[in-house]
């Protein structure tokens, strides 16, 4: 198979939202996503491995490791250390479905 021959992303999660179930799971972990997904970016951009950055940040590599996985949702106070640390910026709306992030 070449990899011209696989699906994009986006067209595997459009194709698995029809199941109720992942769609839930998926929507509810989006802010967790665009969380790991900033942090992965600034470690690149400024060439860190997730030891340096949880250095520079006041987390441990682990917990880094965890954001970097999206798994759970990070806690207001990660959120904090990571924007007074890097410069980040983070705008969220809490409301029924969930915790969605902001382009900011």
């Amino acid at each position: 198979m070449k990899l011209s021959d696989l699906k994009s992303l986006d067209t595997v999660v459009d194709e698995q939202r029809a199941d109720a179930e992942f769609r839930a799971e998926w929507d509810s972990s989006a802010f967790a996503r665009d969380v790991a997904n900033r942090v992965v970016r600034y470690r690149t951009e400024y060439g860190l491995s997730q030891r340096q950055f949880a250095t520079l940040v006041g987390l441990v590599q682990p917990q880094v490791a965890r954001l970097e996985k999206a798994e759970h949702q990070p806690s207001f106070d990660t959120i904090a250390k990571l924007t007074r640390a890097t410069g980040l910026t983070f705008r969220f709306k809490a409301a029924h479905g969930g915790i969605e992030l902001l382009a900011g």
